[in-house]
């Protein structure tokens, strides 16, 4: 089942205009400031700025180190990225807002995960759909999980799925088979936004929704969405009590990704030198971060 969740990456350039200089000294600078647009450069200087790549942060309750990086910390922007990062590229974050409410936020494809926790020991961090933690009690989930498998896996013994149709039953007397009990898998909760298409929305987890049954239902809805959820998160909930809101307690419990140590390039080295790797936009090894604020390149030996 997790090859419902596809590979989609976007990423966001955006152009800097350098002033109107001295022709000279437009040269210098047109030489020594590395391009923030278009291809990757091919290394890092020798040195780079330690305070922007920081060894670790708290963000609201979260504890953010390696390889996972502050966005905010490299002016990183929805309309720009930096040239380079300060670990893996897909794991920057931002940290919205200050102090012990700060919220940190990760983008999976088009979409923004609230971070809940990060165990660095088992590489793995917990995420939940950011819509769904401001939104009803009763949610409704719009999209499914997409990301890179470049970096991160779904952890298939942590998760299990949950299915939703919306919107079913558009056309006059329009049901299913008498054979598919739908009676406790049809959501019945107060705040459940009213979705476009017909008037009943299912939910099922995977266990319960066999292929046969999902096609037809698909069949009779406006939107089918599949999004993971913790296994441990499911235990103790009959379908009744899933379909009467138990699901968005579960929605909020979050899911599990893992991420990759990366093993096939020059960041084996790097991190295996005590350095961190940085990476450009296209996923490039631009160099290996040390500690002394010195950049080694493949490793910091």
């Amino acid at each position: 089942r997790s090859a419902r969740f596809g590979c989609r990456l976007l990423t966001a350039m955006a152009a800097h205009h350098l002033p109107r200089l001295p022709f000279l000294l437009f040269i210098f600078l047109a030489v020594h400031v590395p391009a923030s647009h278009g291809d990757d450069p091919a290394l890092l200087p020798t040195t780079y700025d330690g305070s922007i790549c920081s060894e670790s942060f708290r963000c609201g309750r979260v504890s953010i180190s390696y390889p996972f990086y502050l966005s905010n910390g490299i002016r990183e922007t929805a309309n720009y990225k930096s040239y380079y990062s300060c670990g893996y590229t897909d794991l920057d974050i931002t940290c919205q807002g200050e102090g012990p409410g700060a919220t940190p936020v990760i983008r999976l494809g088009d979409d923004s995960y609230t971070v809940l926790n990060i165990l660095y020991d088992s590489s793995t961090v917990i995420l939940a759909d950011s819509d769904v933690l401001v939104g009803p009690r009763c949610p409704k989930p719009s999209h499914n999980v997409t990301f890179d498998y470049k970096w991160l896996q779904y952890n298939t013994s942590s998760n299990d799925n949950l299915t939703f149709f919306f919107g079913c039953y558009s056309k006059p007397g329009d049901s299913v088979p008498p054979s598919f009990d739908t009676a406790n898998y049809q959501i019945n909760c107060t705040g459940l936004p009213s979705p476009q298409g017909g008037p009943a929305s299912f939910v099922f987890t995977a266990e319960e929704l066999e292929k046969a049954q999902e096609n037809e239902l698909a069949s009779r809805c406006k939107e089918t969405v599949t999004v993971p959820v913790q296994r441990e998160a499911l235990i103790g909930y009959e379908p009744y009590m899933l379909a009467r809101g138990g699901y968005g307690h579960v929605l909020e419990m979050g899911f599990e990704l893992e991420w990759n140590r990366v093993t096939t390039d020059q960041c084996y080295r790097c991190e295996g030198s005590g350095g961190r790797c940085s990476y450009g936009q296209s996923k490039a090894f631009l160099g290996c971060l040390c500690s002394d604020s010195k950049v080694g390149n493949p490793d910091c030996k």
